[in-house]
């Protein structure tokens, strides 16, 4: 692939496919592409020029088309794809030229994990940003610091959100690999807990001798996944044996938490965010233990941090009416749904009702059992 390129994507209105198309068109490549429905992303895709199909349909396969990106999520009778392999074109998934793109920027920066990935992501595309690294960013979310899922910038460092569906996270390379937690999801995927552990194990194994590996060590999985690790590790958590702690955490007004940083055991500062939830202070630690590989003083990590207002979707206040604060969040996995209620539970007094959407029949079938409990 070099510039110039006409480069399809198949599902390009898709949280990765969308970034991913609007990173390549401002690096100097012709994009088109297909999906199923139009949507918020290839409305936006078509306000920058970009040629969209609606439809899947092989005739949209044409010699003008030098190479075809497609997401797992279209499978693999999609009739485009067939038609791109028929004609012998090079074809990508999405992780596999995210893989290339990183390989090119020099530093990958992969944030893995069942849960907090989207927003570790951005926490660490906001550090980078006002640390002056310049970072390109793909994330499966909406910043409100971005126009958008996505940023393309000159500096070595690019942040992907790396999502284990499908393994698709394999097709990366990570200079540094960021790992949230572990838990069980995806069950149409992996049958089993440890079919989990495991490919964990293998996207860890990705990362050089000479990268980092950024853990949570309260993770349960811990043992396990840092003896995968072939590049040093570096810890958070809220116990003291992390390398990176946050101790006496309290909620504060209006929406946020904050609590004591500790580095190696030295108290170095203190963490305040505007989001709430314990949860957010782990993701924060992650981010900070992640920048601070690349450079990014603490001190102005912890300043930074403070201005993050947190992704579309996730503990996103949609407004106030008749005295009803209605949030939105994404949340869709028992362990997520706990966190969220718990937060809502620190942050408000009074009633709480919660409206849940399940999102896929296998997760809700083989963790229904969870899911009974998530919501006591």
């Amino acid at each position: 692939m070099k510039p110039g390129d006409h480069v399809y994507f198949i599902g390009i209105g898709g949280a990765r496919l969308s970034a991913l198309a609007k990173i390549l068109l401002e690096s100097g490549y012709r994009v088109s592409g297909s999906d199923r429905t139009r949507s918020r992303n290839t409305t936006e895709l078509g306000k920058k020029g970009i040629k969209i199909h609606y439809g899947h349909d092989e005739q949209q396969i044409t010699d003008e088309i030098d190479v075809v990106v497609y997401t797992n999520a279209v499978g693999e009778d999609n009739p485009e794809l067939l038609k791109a392999r028929e004609m012998k074109l090079p074809i990508y998934e999405g992780a596999e030229l995210l893989g290339l793109l990183m390989k090119e920027k020099g530093v990958g920066i992969a944030v893995a994990g069942t849960h907090g990935k989207t927003t570790t992501t951005a926490m660490i595309a906001l550090l980078l940003i006002e640390g002056g690294k310049d970072p390109t960013v793909e994330v499966g979310g909406e910043m409100k610091e971005l126009v958008g899922n996505y940023r393309t910038g000159k500096g070595p460092y690019f942040v992907v959100e790396a999502c284990e569906f499908r393994r698709s996270f394999l097709y990366l390379s990570p200079k540094i690999a960021v790992i949230t937690n572990v838990d069980w999801d995806h069950p149409d995927c992996f049958p089993t807990a440890g079919d989990v552990v495991r490919t964990f194990q293998e996207f860890i194994s990705l990362v050089p001798p000479d990268g980092k590996v950024v853990c949570w060590r309260d993770d349960p999985n811990f043992p396990e996944l840092a003896a995968a690790a072939r590049a040093p590790l570096r810890t958070f958590g809220l116990s003291s044996e992390a390398d990176w702690s946050c101790q006496q955490i309290e909620r504060c007004a209006p929406l946020g938490i904050k609590g004591r940083l500790f580095h190696a055991g030295q108290e170095v500062g203190e963490l305040k965010l505007n989001v709430p939830g314990e949860y957010n202070i782990l993701n924060a630690l992650a981010a900070v233990a992640t920048v601070a590989e690349v450079g990014v003083p603490v001190s102005d990590a912890l300043v930074f941090l403070q201005e993050f207002t947190g992704v579309r979707r996730r503990f996103e206040v949609k407004g106030e009416a008749g005295g009803v604060i209605v949030v939105d969040d994404y949340a869709h996995h028992p362990r997520a749904v706990k966190n969220i209620l718990k937060a809502a539970r620190e942050q408000f007094s009074g009633r709480i009702w919660c409206v849940f959407q399940p999102h896929l029949y296998s997760r809700t079938k083989y963790l229904f059992d969870d899911f009974a409990q998530a919501f006591r």
